[in-house]
């Protein structure tokens, strides 16, 4: 694997992570009852804590495709899984988690 195929595999990582935390701050910023309603889906459709996230997830897929072009998964997969990692760790920083 090349250096610059595992900076990329590492970005990606980072971005699912960047996600994650993106969503969970979307879902703080609701007001009002969390329910599954118009109203709760109007304010998750319009907050930019979502809207970015949503980005990052569908230029990650983007890169995920990409890289799996010559990369392969069982190799791709032990770097992403540095994600697993990540999300904890943004949650105890951003959130008090």
């Amino acid at each position: 694997m090349t250096p610059t195929k595992l900076a990329l595999l590492l970005l990606f990582a980072l971005a699912l992570a960047a996600g994650q935390v993106l969503f969970k701050a979307a879902a703080q910023s609701l007001k009002g009852h969390a329910g599954f309603d118009l109203q709760t889906l109007a304010q998750l459709l319009l907050n930019p804590y979502f809207l970015l996230s949503v980005a990052i997830y569908a230029a990650n897929a983007i890169l995920w495709v990409w890289l799996l072009r010559d990369t392969e998964l069982n190799k791709a997969y032990l770097v992403v899984a540095l994600a697993l990692i990540f999300v904890p760790l943004a949650g105890t920083f951003f959130f008090q988690e």
